[in-house]
């Protein structure tokens, strides 16, 4: 008899099942065999390649070295940096960096001016590992007066550490550029760049101030300044239009020489610098006037005056500073003995101006926004006219060109860096304000300090070795931007006197 189909539908069932049984493993079994030869012939994971391990050990010891070792309590070690505004752009991205590499350190960075930041020390409102002000000059006012109300130093001074550099510079106008090395070509009274220029046509010991108008303490027009040096009068009409070659820059002027009649409508000489007790920069403008003021050109050391002319004579070679300290102690003597004449210098030249901004930074911007009328000259550090040339660049079609001067004397902002040690820092603290210091002084802080308009202050890093479209040293030397020239620095005295300079410059001026 032959069996119904109940009795089939279990058979079936089993049948069907192995079938899907047999498929399943079919596939997995040619899934481990094409592994297999994936693999190589291997069912094991392969290891890491030896050179990965290597650069891990490499890379461990390298952030151990830059970084320090691990904080004992496993919290970030902070150290608070207070430094000069005008670098602002450069430790910002520096420290930027620096998080990524090494974060068991946290750099608490704030920006602050020159006398500002040092009186914010001294009054308690700011309590920094680490101070970088722009200039060394900061560092002895500083030093000095922590000296006078604490007996004794905050830091050490001879343990300073330059960061970068950048000189004290003079942007100004083309055409009153042309002015002013005509009549520093002629003139013939034996004063120094920062008494002329500052303070045209005022007398070195005025007398009779308390008779005269406060809006009158001005320095002199360009018409009677030129016409004080050139007698013959000027055209009235423009000369022809001549071409010239400027010596240093290379390069072609085509434009007619001022007339008279724009001198006129220039009105008073206005070389600007910012505020002495809030920026380094116009701290040390003030300095360098007096400087030239008590001890000129022609009463400087003989020994001084044959160094320069050396120093000028020798083969171009870049970052060479001649220093001023054969004057030092002649200017510190002969300040002493014009200190009243000079403080009336000051007044008559100074109390009747407006303001001084409070920082470079500001004026720089300044002289690009309001212009001629508002402005001449400024004086300011060389990294901030960078910005500015690019901004000519971007618009030169419509606007007139400024120029960079590199004076003599000046004074080469080190931007230097000290441990603040009041008696409250720890070692671990100290060692990783050492590990900051080191990360800004290594190759490739350097080069991006150069990038934003700062000189290195390693010494084997050289602005001709960066080849790069965004070293602004070789972009805009057509704005006469220097890169070999020496630089000769006025001498630097003590804190006491920088302290006295900056009330003389209070008392002349009435401002603080």
């Amino acid at each position: 008899m032959a069996p119904t189909r109940k009795r089939d539908e279990p058979r079936s069932k089993t049948t069907l099942g192995l079938t899907i049984r047999d498929i399943l493993i079919a596939t997995g079994l040619l899934a481990l065999f094409t592994a297999f030869f994936v693999r190589g012939g291997r069912f094991v994971p392969d290891l890491p390649k030896p050179s990965r391990l290597v650069d891990m050990k490499i890379a461990t010891e390298a952030s151990s070295e830059m970084c320090g070792s691990a904080p004992h309590d496993g919290h970030p070690v902070l150290v608070e940096m207070l430094y000069s505004n005008d670098k602002q752009a450069w430790i910002d991205e520096a420290a930027t960096r620096f998080a990524k590499l090494c974060p068991k350190i946290q750099i608490k960075a704030v920006a602050s001016g020159g006398i500002e930041g040092a009186d914010s020390i001294l009054k308690g409102d700011v309590r920094p590992t680490i101070w970088s002000p722009a200039d060394d000059l900061v560092l002895r006012y500083l030093d000095g007066r922590w000296n006078e109300s604490h007996g004794r130093s905050l830091f050490d001074i001879t343990k300073q550490t330059s960061l970068a550099r950048s000189p004290l510079v003079i942007l100004i106008w083309e055409d009153r550029l042309e002015v002013l090395e005509d009549i520093l070509e002629k003139n013939k009274n034996g004063e120094g760049l920062w008494v002329d220029a500052m303070c045209p046509g005022v007398p070195r010991d005025p007398q009779d101030l308390e008779e005269m108008a406060l809006e009158h303490m001005v320095p002199g027009t360009w018409s009677d300044w030129y016409g004080s040096v050139v007698p013959a009068a000027l055209p009235e009409q423009p000369t022809p239009a001549a071409r010239r070659v400027d010596k240093k820059s290379k390069r072609a002027y085509i434009a007619p020489f001022p007339t008279a009649e724009e001198m006129r409508r220039w009105g008073r000489a206005k070389f600007v610098h910012s505020s002495p007790t809030r920026s380094a920069e116009g701290l040390e403008a003030l300095y360098l006037m007096a400087y030239d003021y008590a001890l000129p050109p022609n009463d400087r050391p003989a020994a001084l005056k044959e160094r320069i002319k050396d120093a000028l004579g020798q083969p171009s070679k870049e970052g060479v500073v001649v220093r001023g300290d054969l004057a030092e102690a002649d200017f510190a003597r002969s300040f002493q003995e014009r200190r009243e004449p000079f403080q009336r210098w000051l007044k008559r030249c100074e109390a009747g101006v407006p303001p001084p901004p409070p920082s470079a930074s500001l004026l720089t911007d300044a002289i690009f926004d309001l212009g001629a009328s508002r402005y001449d000259a400024v004086v300011t550090p060389e990294q901030l006219v960078f910005t500015i040339f690019q901004q000519l660049d971007t618009h030169a079609d419509v606007m007139a060109e400024l120029r960079v001067v590199y004076p003599q004397p000046t004074l080469v902002n080190e931007h230097p860096v000290v441990i603040v040690d009041d008696g409250q820092i720890t070692a671990e603290q100290r060692t990783a304000a050492e590990k900051w210091i080191s990360f800004l002084r290594g190759p490739e802080m350097q080069k991006l300090a150069v990038k934003r308009g700062l000189r290195p202050a390693n010494p084997e890093l050289k602005l001709r070795s960066i080849e790069d479209s965004d070293n602004p040293f070789f972009k805009f030397r057509r704005y006469g931007v220097e890169i070999d020239a020496p630089f000769v620095e006025a001498p630097r005295l003590d804190g006491k006197f920088v302290a006295e300079l900056v009330r003389a410059w209070r008392d002349a001026t009435g401002r603080h």
